[in-house]
């Protein structure tokens, strides 16, 4: 079996926030993925009634239809899979995380973006993405790949996409979480308060990690909701928690204090174990759960459960 390679940009990923969802609109067709899977390496999503998927046994792309076998589409490591009329996008480990599409049917796989590309969120008639080539900005394309441009100048994490504005983290402004236009002009500050990780958006309001410290103080790395016409912050999830993802109005997270992974509603209430496994990069897709965990030589492999 192969196993998930760990590149030196996922580590340096990895290490620097250790320690969304737009329900239901998410999955229509303006969107490629959920915000939430993409903040976790977008390594599954389910579109018209079929599931794209990173597979175990060599992280290629398969497709599966209800009552079909999977069929597998390409053959490189592939990651922020995103699915838009007839084309699935992905970014190819194999060839340092650039930007590649094919037809849903696997068919004329090619090249579109030159860029080492992260955060990869396809959106309408564009492609967004955090560009690790140009010091984490973040870049606007057109679906072919063309007038590919930059669109904010600073370093950046978890760039979503929601009701026709762009949110993302600036690191260089110690994580604070920044709205923009779609072209990164109009930008604001929504919320400076707290060190955010794991940006999500759902219904109005944007979901974060307060993941300034590692040694999990009070308040350190739980999760925080933003409204962001009000600004009015609560905490709702009170225990350090890390790779969120919030899909049909449920929040999943990993549990940093026992290492299990967990769903609540999206008020933080009725909360359940869904696996307790130590769990990493979550998704939801298809009425199942995918994650990366170590085996017993401490490779990572993904697995997959249903919910």
């Amino acid at each position: 079996m192969k196993y998930f390679k760990l590149t030196a940009v996922m580590l340096i990923l990895l290490i620097a926030v250790s320690g969304c969802s737009k329900g239901s609109d998410t999955a229509s067709a303006e969107f490629g993925n959920t915000d939430g899977n993409i903040t976790n390496l977008g390594s599954a999503c389910e579109k018209d009634g079929s599931l794209y998927y990173q597979d175990s046994n060599d992280y290629s792309v398969y497709k599966e239809t209800e009552g079909g076998e999977p069929v597998k589409l390409n053959s490189d490591p592939s990651y922020f899979i995103n699915v838009i009329g007839d084309y699935v996008y992905y970014v190819n480990e194999n060839d340092s995380f650039k930007v590649y599409r094919m037809k849903t049917d696997g068919s004329e796989n090619e090249k579109i973006i030159d860029y080492t590309a992260y955060y990869m969120t396809v959106y309408k008639d564009s492609i967004y993405f955090v560009n690790y080539s140009d010091s984490q900005t973040i870049y606007k394309a057109a679906l072919d790949g063309s007038n590919c441009h930059k669109i904010v100048n600073s370093i950046c994490y978890y760039p979503v996409v929601a009701e026709d504005k762009l949110y993302y983290i600036d690191y260089a402004d110690n994580n604070s979480i920044v709205e923009t236009d779609l072209e990164g002009e109009g930008k604001r500050t929504v919320d400076d308060k707290y060190y955010a990780a794991y940006l999500n958006y759902d219904d109005g309001a944007l979901y974060y990690t307060n993941a300034i410290a590692q040694n999990h103080k009070d308040g350190d790395d739980f999760l925080y909701k933003t409204d962001i016409s009000s600004g009015k912050t609560d905490v709702v999830v009170n225990v350090p928690c890390a790779d969120v993802n919030i899909a049909d109005g449920k929040i999943y997270y990993k549990n940093l204090k026992d290492s299990k992974m967990y769903c609540c509603n999206i008020n933080g209430k009725d909360t359940k174990e869904i696996s307790d496994e130590d769990g990493v990069y979550i998704n939801i897709a298809g009425n199942k759960v995918f994650y990366l965990i170590k085996d017993e030589e401490g490779n990572l492999i993904v697995k997959n459960k249903d919910l």
